[in-house]
């Protein structure tokens, strides 16, 4: 390979490489997760089900500014819901566990937010010191907790059926979401680097390290496509299928090198065959018809 095509090349790569893993690191560290992205579309449909079921009911005898605090708060909770911001499980890995207040984003849970909607933020720093992952139903002997559910026409019952216990992204769940957001940009820049070293200066599969290389850097590009599309990530499927399809057209680029390596192995077989000196055992009869063998060489440039 000549210095100044080897120079472009490992420029090449390693620009594609830091380009696309600074990029998507970046993104890895402020957007939300497939995993995250899962909880937060499980959290909502708890929501859709619970605003159908407390909309379409309510307890009997309620005066009329208990059935107006009721809708109001059911109001607040729609919005809450569509708003799609709720509070992580951190410490309870293998169970589902409800947070009243989120101890990293103080995000509220959803009972939370609807005290603090009507003005009672002091129940909600009050219960979350005592307890932060206190179940609403345990809390039938908060004489504060009980006296607002009755001024709000819900029961205690209901309260609890609103509040969800979060799941967490597991450690393994973490660490492939984090190897897929920054390997698939150090493999898709090794292979960017390699597929054109391929498509200009290897084309006749000289270097076998080069075809190797890209035979290797499109499978890995192909498997993290594959990756991609099952990660449960939003786009995954669009994007990982795009990842797949460039790692198919490195790997494709590859193998034409190796097969335009090997039929120029067998010309050059070819032409040294034909290039070197040939040689020959003829029978002769001569003029008194006595038989006799000339032996006669040929040489071809």
């Amino acid at each position: 390979m000549p210095l100044i095509r080897l120079i472009a090349f490992v420029t090449l790569t390693l620009a594609g490489t830091g380009i696309a893993a600074t990029t998507t690191v970046r993104r890895a560290e402020g957007a939300t997760t497939g995993g995250e992205a899962a909880e937060v579309a499980r959290v909502r449909r708890h929501f859709d089900s619970v605003l159908v079921e407390l909309g379409g009911r309510a307890e009997p005898g309620l005066r009329v500014q208990q059935q107006a605090a009721r809708y109001a708060l059911l109001a607040t909770l729609q919005a809450y819901r569509d708003r799609g911001v709720f509070p992580h499980n951190y410490d309870f890995p293998d169970a589902p566990t409800p947070y009243f207040v989120d101890r990293r984003t103080g995000t509220l849970c959803a009972v939370a937010h609807l005290l603090e909607s009507t003005g009672r933020r002091d129940i909600v720093d009050r219960v979350a010191r005592a307890d932060n992952n206190v179940r609403v139903s345990e809390l039938s002997s908060d004489s504060e907790v009980v006296g607002w559910l009755d001024a709000n026409g819900i029961t205690l019952a209901e309260a609890a059926r609103i509040q969800v216990p979060y799941n967490t992204v597991s450690a393994p769940e973490q660490a492939g979401i984090i190897a897929v957001v920054v390997g698939v940009p150090v493999v898709m820049g090794t292979m960017l680097g390699t597929n054109i070293w391929n498509a200009t200066g290897n084309r006749d599969g000289h270097s076998l390290a080069g075809s190797v290389l890209g035979l290797v850097t499109g499978g890995l590009t192909a498997a993290a496509g594959a990756a991609v599309m099952t990660s449960g990530a939003r786009d995954g499927m669009r994007a990982g299928s795009i990842i797949t399809a460039f790692g198919g057209a490195g790997t494709a680029l590859a193998l034409n090198t190796i097969r335009r390596r090997a039929v120029l192995a067998s010309s050059k077989a070819r032409t040294e065959e034909q290039v070197g000196p040939q040689t020959s055992l003829l029978p002769t009869v001569d003029e008194r018809g006595r038989a006799g063998a000339q032996f006669a060489v040929r040489l071809a440039f």
